[in-house]
């Protein structure tokens, strides 16, 4: 058994992958498997992926398959996973070389089935984002799930994974389904080091702000992970009004989204799901101040009581804020 394995699926990641797979083979800690997995690229990634397995045949392992979307691919990788705890690296990021030695020690050391890190926005830093990391002080409350929900700068026993079976989570619940490992993992960590690398800059479809269609999935997913968490609800009104609070969060979201993109009938089918759902969204106990810690005031308000209330005022506005 290796000690770490790490994932990274890709997707016509040419122009970084380099970058990416060079971060992850010089890896002071030697005992890592690296799993990559092209994800139908239709650029030079493939030819890529094979080069980096044929010099680095110990600790490289290079599978291929037709699209299948970035989480039916993390759910793939965790199947070929043999460490003893697993990791993921973003295709179009990377890592400091000695980042998995430093998570892997501090796991074993604490005993720990989680150990995360901070991180760097790469080639700059990013104003509304930054600092999105938060240490882990001994709580696990809303602050911790809502700011550490991402794979990629993490390690996690990997029997802990597959007894929580994660990889099955992935394809409904995205990759919030790291906000049940969050709660679920003995005496996690956090080190407070930059060890991972987050390049932003590219055109994406979450950093567009002109797809809604994007933003609807989350809902989705948000309504698939309040249900993986329906006994915890039950019991426990401060989660249930948090995982309540991520349906009501994306669904503005969409209608911000929707506005932007001059989408009227995504816009009202969004606000016609908000209304139905949660009529009393705004007496949510999670979301002001959440969306206060993570926008601060006045985009908070704007979020959450002047875009519900009329398509044409949130389209102009969104055109004056974008």
């Amino acid at each position: 058994m290796k000690k770490v394995t790490v994932i990274v699926p890709v997707y016509n990641a040419e122009k970084y992958l380099e970058e990416c797979l060079d971060s992850l083979v010089n890896q002071t800690l030697q005992d890592i498997e690296i799993i990559v997995i092209n994800d139908g690229s239709t650029d030079g990634s493939w030819n890529l992926i094979q080069k980096y397995q044929e010099k680095n045949s110990e600790k490289v392992k290079a599978f291929t398959q037709d699209n299948r979307g970035l989480y039916k691919t993390r759910q793939v990788g965790l199947i070929h996973a043999t460490g003893e705890y697993v990791g993921w690296v973003d295709a179009d990021d990377f890592v400091r070389k000695d980042m998995f030695e430093k998570l892997y020690n501090a796991a074993k050391n604490g005993d720990s089935e989680l150990v995360y890190c901070d991180y760097s926005f790469y080639p700059k830093k990013i104003k509304t984002k930054e600092k999105w990391f938060r240490a882990y002080k001994g709580e696990k409350n809303v602050t911790y799930v809502e700011r550490n929900s991402q794979p990629w700068n993490k390690i996690v026993k990997r029997e802990l994974l597959e007894k929580l079976d994660i990889g099955s989570m992935f394809p409904t619940c995205f990759d919030e389904a790291y906000i049940k490992v969050l709660l679920e993992a003995k005496k996690p960590i956090s080190i407070e080091e930059e060890l991972y690398f987050y390049r932003v800059g590219n055109v994406t479809m979450s950093s567009s702000y002109k797809n809604p269609e994007h933003y609807m999935k989350f809902v989705k997913a948000s309504e698939s992970l309040r249900n993986e968490f329906s006994e915890l609800c039950s019991e426990n009104m401060y989660w249930k009004s948090y995982f309540e609070y991520r349906e009501i969060y994306y669904l503005l979201q969409t209608m911000v989204v929707s506005a932007n993109a001059g989408n009227k009938q995504m816009f009202y089918g969004a606000k016609k799901m908000l209304n139905e759902k949660f009529p009393h969204y705004l007496k949510n106990e999670q979301l002001m101040p959440i969306l206060k810690e993570n926008f601060g005031i006045t985009k908070a308000v704007v979020i959450s009581r002047i875009i519900p209330v009329n398509y044409f005022v949130s389209h102009m506005g969104c055109k004056i804020a974008f």
